[in-house]
C-alpha cells in the first residue's frame, strides 16, 4: 500500500465519520441541523457573542468535539521540490510579463519552478498561453497552447510572434477529445488551474495518449457534468462517500478572500435572500428552500422590500405580498444569516481534508496507471487557495 492510499484512506473514514457536520444544505433547515447527533457542539454555537473568526473558538470547538482536530494531523504535507533541472524564474525581462496581472504572473513563475524540463509541452485550456509563453521564453521549446475560445487563441498567437516564440495555438475543445493529437506528440502537459471535468479529462486523456510527463494544478472540482462525483482511483471507487457538485464546491469555497466592499455585498444579498426565504416559507405555507436566480447588485441598493418585491415577482408569489409584507422578515435573515456563519464555519475544518481526498484520488489514479506521481503545494496560499500542485511522469517499462 502506498503512502496516497494510506492517507487516503484515513482521510476517508474521518471524512465519513463526520458527514454530518460538511454534507448539509447550509439554506435548507431553519433550525441547527445537528441538535440531536451533535448536542454540544449546537449548544456552543448557540452562545451569543460568539466570536467565530477567534482562536478561541475553535479551541472550544475542539473541546466538544475532540476528534474533529485529528484530520490537522492527515493534512501534515511533504512540500514538493523545485524542478532541479530549472534555475528560478524570477528574472525575466519585463517585456515577457506585459499584460499579465502581477498576482496571475507570480502564480505563473511558480508553477514554471515546479515543473519538470521537457523536450515540447502542450498547455492545456491555455487562455492566452501566459504559462506556455514563460515555459517557452525559458527552455526555447515547443509549446502547444490548447484553447477553446478562439479569440484568446489569436491573441496568444500574436503575442508569441511578437516574443519570436516557438509557441503555437490550436482552437480546440478538449472536452470532445480534439487535443488528443497534441497530447499523443508532446512530452509534458501543464495546466494551471484547469476547472472540474478539463483537468479531469486531461488526465484521463494523458494517460491514453501515453504523455510522458504531467504538471497539473486542479480547481473547481464543482464545474462537471456529473450529478454526483465520479472517482477516477480504484480506492477512491470504494469510498462510501457520495459527493454531490455543492459537496465538491466545498472544496474550494474558501471564507472571506474577496475585498471589503464585494465582502459588504456578498453579505448584505445573503440577508435579503435569508429573509426572503423564511418570508415565502410563511406565505407559501411550505417548509422548504425556495431558490431565486442571480441579480444585479444595484438591486441591493434599494433595500430589502425592494428585492423581495423581485424575487416575489420571479417566483410568481407577488400576489402573496398583500397578507403577508415583507419588511417583518429582514430581522430573521440577519438572524439566519448569523446562524450561517456558524455552520460554516464548521463546515471549513472539513475544506482542506476533502480537497486533499480529491487530490489523492487523481494522484493514485496516475499511480495505477503507471506514473511516478508527486503532490504538494507549488506556492504560498496567499498567492493562490488552489496551490496544489499533481507532479507525474511515466515510468520506464523494464526491458
Amino acid at each position: 500500500m502506498t503512502s496516497f492510499q494510506q492517507r487516503f484512506q484515513s482521510l476517508d473514514t474521518w471524512l465519513k465519520t463526520h458527514t454530518q457536520l460538511w454534507q448539509f444544505d447550509t439554506f435548507a433547515r431553519l433550525d441547527n441541523p445537528w441538535k440531536h447527533t451533535y448536542p454540544e457542539l449546537a449548544a456552543l454555537l448557540e452562545r451569543e457573542n460568539l466570536e467565530i473568526d477567534s482562536e478561541a473558538f475553535y479551541v472550544e470547538v475542539f473541546r466538544v468535539c475532540p476528534d474533529l482536530k485529528e484530520a490537522l494531523n492527515l493534512l501534515d504535507l511533504d512540500l514538493l521540490e523545485e524542478s532541479p533541472q530549472r534555475t528560478l524564474t524570477h528574472d525575466v525581462p519585463s517585456y515577457v510579463s506585459a499584460g499579465i496581472k502581477g498576482r496571475k504572473w507570480s502564480q505563473i513563475q511558480a508553477f514554471v519552478a515546479y515543473t519538470p524540463k521537457a523536450n515540447s509541452y502542450v498547455e492545456w485550456c491555455a487562455g492566452k498561453g501566459h504559462l506556455g509563453k514563460l515555459l517557452a521564453f525559458q527552455d526555447s521549446k515547443p509549446v502547444h497552447s490548447l484553447e477553446w475560445q478562439k479569440t484568446l487563441c489569436e491573441a496568444g498567437e500574436q503575442e508569441a510572434k511578437r516574443l519570436n516564440l516557438p509557441q503555437t495555438f490550436t482552437h480546440a475543445d478538449v472536452l470532445k477529445g480534439e487535443g488528443r493529437p497534441a497530447l499523443a506528440n508532446a512530452h509534458c502537459a501543464v495546466a494551471l488551474h484547469a476547472c472540474g471535468d478539463l483537468h479531469r479529462e486531461l488526465i484521463q486523456q494523458a494517460i491514453v495518449a501515453n504523455t510522458g510527463k504531467l504538471c497539473i494544478s486542479p480547481c473547481c472540482y464543482h464545474l462537471t457534468k456529473d450529478e454526483f462525483y465520479r472517482p477516477l482511483s480504484q480506492l477512491a471507487q470504494q469510498s462510501q462517500l457520495n459527493l454531490r457538485q455543492a459537496d465538491l464546491k466545498l472544496a474550494v469555497k474558501e471564507v472571506a478572500t474577496a475585498g471589503a466592499r464585494e465582502q459588504r455585498l456578498k453579505q448584505l444579498e445573503l440577508t435579503y435572500r435569508l429573509g426572503f426565504d423564511a418570508w415565502q416559507r410563511t406565505a407559501r405555507q411550505q417548509d422548504e428552500y425556495l431558490p431565486v436566480p442571480s441579480i444585479q447588485k444595484a438591486l441591493l441598493s434599494q433595500g430589502f422590500d425592494a428585492f423581495c418585491h423581485w424575487a416575489a415577482e420571479q417566483k410568481s408569489l407577488l400576489h402573496l405580498q398583500a397578507k403577508l409584507p415583507f419588511d417583518a422578515f429582514e430581522s430573521q435573515g440577519q438572524q439566519r444569516y448569523q446562524q450561517i456563519l456558524k455552520l460554516e464555519a464548521i463546515s471549513q475544518l472539513f475544506r482542506p481534508a476533502l480537497e486533499y481526498w480529491l487530490i489523492l484520488d487523481r494522484a493514485m489514479y496516475l499511480e495505477e496507471n503507471g506514473y511516478q506521481v508527486e503532490i504538494g503545494k507549488f506556492c504560498d496560499k496567499s498567492l493562490t487557495p488552489r496551490n496544489w500542485m499533481i507532479r507525474a511522469e511515466r515510468k520506464q517499462k523494464e526491458q
